[in-house]
């Protein structure tokens, strides 16, 4: 009798912890004390991950009896957004909801059934795609949460199949891919008991939260990857997500971050992300080569995410984080010296441009991504108001009419470029800053075209100047000025005259233009054209996954034309946000400022005296504030204060060591001196992974 009691009772407790006291299957597996928390925070981090018990309706409405979705074309080998790997996320999203109490679905036996035939099918046919990143990333990535999700339920032949799938994953390379790489060895090791192993992962993680000399974070907060190249948007953001995904996954445990490592990545978000999100959407020059259907919009959304999650693990910074959740907040200027990249912000527009060099790569295409975007590291200068302006607006954009860009209309397809063939010649290039306004320059060489371009961002105005053109070529060479959609009409103002809901204008010569809340404003003479065409273009243009559906829009498009041949050429033009005609007509009649825009030197200051900044692409003398001189090329940018004059210099080749400054009148300042009513000083400069940088000084007046 006592032996049936002691069976009686052992049977009980086998059936308790099998199924619970509430009668429902619960997980059993066991880790060691060390692996606990850790394993606690990655099934709640996945579960959390929760869809509509619709979504999982339609999921298995396209589930077949063999384990595969019919909706899948499992031949597909596509290098680019490989589809057969959405199989796993499917199977993913069927496990999440399977361990979610909220939902309908948890801990139902068909559904069960139907994960264990997904994973199966996977398992027993190893579909490969022609991209290592998919064998060694992508599908690790996202096999590992079903596997930890449904780890109580699996056979040893299906833990055994899963982990020669997971070892393709290796500690190495750099930057994101390392982070990619060790996330999965990290899950892995855990997923096998494996606590020295994930201490190594860990670590390999961490260590790339710092300043990096290769590709990563970048001294200014901007992020590289596939050389020099600006990758915010790409590597930079799925860096982001991953770093905080793991600081999840470890807070709490053995393996948790240390607070510098949570200071970095704070300030990636506050000192470098949060300055391209403006309204809801992700700036278009901070993408990379990923210009696909709604990408800024998703980017944004991802970006956001990432800020609420820090807001959560990073408690005591909360405020920060909620300033930065809200973009209208942010307003200044901040050039990036590591990417030839500049932002000039208000809470009512934002604009930025984004340039290249011998240093900086402009752009890439790989995967067949991008495959128009030769010249998307040209000076693309995009201004905003809505961000509307350029949302999905790429299928029909003229990618030899960038706006801001200057360049030869030929008629020869573009070429598809890979990040190690990206040429100029360029070499002064780089930007000035003093938080509030800026100056970025680019002195064009490329392709038999030379330009000297620079931008004076200054409060709620941008002039746009361009002088010493030139080009041995019979095709146009154009500066284009904007092209964006088609929004309400077309003004123009033309020798005191106004004209609207104007279509169409070849070699004008208007005094402003107005549209969609955006003024252009024309100091000076110049053939300007523009057309609203309603224009055909397909997805396919752009990146060769889609399909080749043509579509149609009207698209506002304005450039000036410098003709074939130029010599010395030039244009001149401001930009004017949130505008509206009787501003322009103002403007027109009190033009506010004053211009210089030669090959020498190019300067714009303001009608009241109180902003200067000048572009001296020699040494030399200008004649701003009585005089200002520099023995070597370089950018300068003053404010005037009460008996202060705010001064900010940078070097766009980032070779200098000094600039010897003269200015005329007497001031007090580091490494000055006095003599015949001028006063000299010698401005030394950044250097190595800072050369490029502005140096700001304060003259006080005496």
């Amino acid at each position: 009798m006592k032996l049936q009691r002691k069976l009686l009772f052992l049977m009980l407790l086998i059936f308790i912890s099998c199924n619970g006291l509430n009668g429902t299957k619960e997980a059993v597996v066991s880790y060691p004390k060390s692996l606990k928390a850790f394993h606690k925070n990655v099934l709640t981090y996945y579960i959390n991950q929760k869809l509509e018990d619709a979504k999982i309706a339609s999921l298995l409405s396209s589930f077949q009896e063999n384990g595969s979705f019919s909706t899948i074309d499992y031949t597909n080998k596509i290098r680019s957004n490989w589809p057969v790997k959405d199989h796993l996320q499917y199977v993913q999203d069927l496990a999440i909801n399977y361990n979610n109490k909220s939902s309908s679905y948890y801990q139902d036996k068909r559904l069960s059934e139907k994960i264990h035939k997904g994973l199966n099918y996977w398992l027993e046919n190893d579909f490969l795609s022609t991209n290592w990143h998919d064998q060694h990333i992508g599908v690790p990535e996202l096999l590992l949460p079903i596997l930890f999700l449904m780890e109580n339920e699996l056979t040893q032949k299906q833990l055994n199949k899963a982990t020669i799938l997971l070892h393709r994953a290796k500690i190495k390379m750099s930057g994101q891919n390392k982070v990619w790489l060790s996330n999965n060895v990290m899950l892995r090791s855990l997923l096998l008991r494996k606590k020295d192993s994930v201490a190594v992962a860990s670590k390999a993680i961490q260590s790339e939260l710092k300043i990096a000399k290769g590709v990563g974070v970048k001294p200014d907060w901007s992020y590289h990857e596939h050389g020099a190249q600006l990758q915010f948007g790409n590597y930079g953001l799925s860096y982001l997500e991953d770093m905080i995904k793991t600081y999840t996954f470890l807070n709490n445990t053995p393996f948790q971050f240390e607070k510098d490592k949570i200071q970095f990545l704070r300030n990636i978000i506050l000192e470098g992300q949060q300055w391209i999100l403006y309204n809801n959407s992700y700036d278009t020059n901070a993408c990379g080569r990923q210009l696909f259907p709604n990408e800024q919009l998703q980017k944004a959304n991802r970006l956001k995410e990432c800020i609420q999650k820090m807001k959560v693990l990073d408690k005591e910074f909360t405020k920060p984080y909620n300033v930065a959740l809200n973009s209208k907040n942010l307003s200044g200027n901040k050039h990036f010296w590591k990417s030839d990249f500049q932002v000039h912000r208000r809470k009512d527009f934002y604009f930025s441009v984004k340039m290249s060099s011998k240093r900086v790569v402009g752009t890439e295409s790989v995967n067949q991504e991008n495959v128009q975007g030769y010249y998307m590291g040209d000076g693309v200068a995009l201004l905003s108001t809505n961000a509307k302006e350029y949302e999905n607006v790429f299928p029909f954009w003229d990618w030899k009419k960038l706006p801001g860009t200057t360049i030869i209309q030929d008629k020869k397809p573009l070429p598809v470029i890979k990040f190690k063939q990206f040429k100029t010649n360029s070499t002064f290039v780089g930007g000035v800053s003093n938080g509030k306004n800026g100056i970025a320059v680019m002195d064009y060489n490329r392709d038999g075209l030379k330009a000297k371009k620079s931008w004076f961002l200054f409060d709620d105005k941008i002039v746009c100047l361009g002088s010493d053109i030139s080009a041995n070529t019979n095709h146009p060479v154009t500066t284009a000025i904007n092209q964006s959609f088609l929004k309400g009409n077309v003004i123009v103002g033309e020798n005191d005259k106004i004209q609207t809901n104007l279509r169409k204008g070849n070699a004008i010569q208007p005094n402003w233009i107005l549209h969609d809340n955006i003024g252009y404003l024309f100091p000076k003479d110049g053939n300007i054209n523009f057309s609203t065409n309603i224009l055909e273009g397909s997805w396919n243009y752009v990146a060769k996954r889609y399909r080749p559906v043509l579509l149609t829009e009207h698209i506002f498009k304005l450039w000036f034309n410098h003709g074939s041949q130029p010599k010395n050429k030039s244009y001149n033009y401001v930009l004017v946000p949130n505008a509206n005609q009787d501003k322009m007509v103002d403007l027109h009649k009190n033009n506010p400022f004053k211009i210089i825009n030669t090959k020498q030197q190019q300067s714009v200051e303001s009608l009241d005296n109180k902003q200067t900044g000048i572009v001296f692409y020699k040494k030399g003398t200008s004649t701003i504030k009585g005089g200002i001189a520099v023995d070597k090329p370089c950018v300068v940018l003053m404010e005037e204060k009460a008996n202060q004059l705010m001064f900010a210099i940078s070097d766009p080749s980032q070779q200098l060591k000094n600039v010897n400054v003269t200015i005329n009148g007497k001031y007090i300042v580091k490494n000055s001196n006095y003599n015949n009513g001028k006063t000299q000083f010698t401005v030394n400069l950044p250097q190595a992974d800072y050369a490029g940088k502005t140096v700001e000084l304060v003259l006080d007046k005496i």
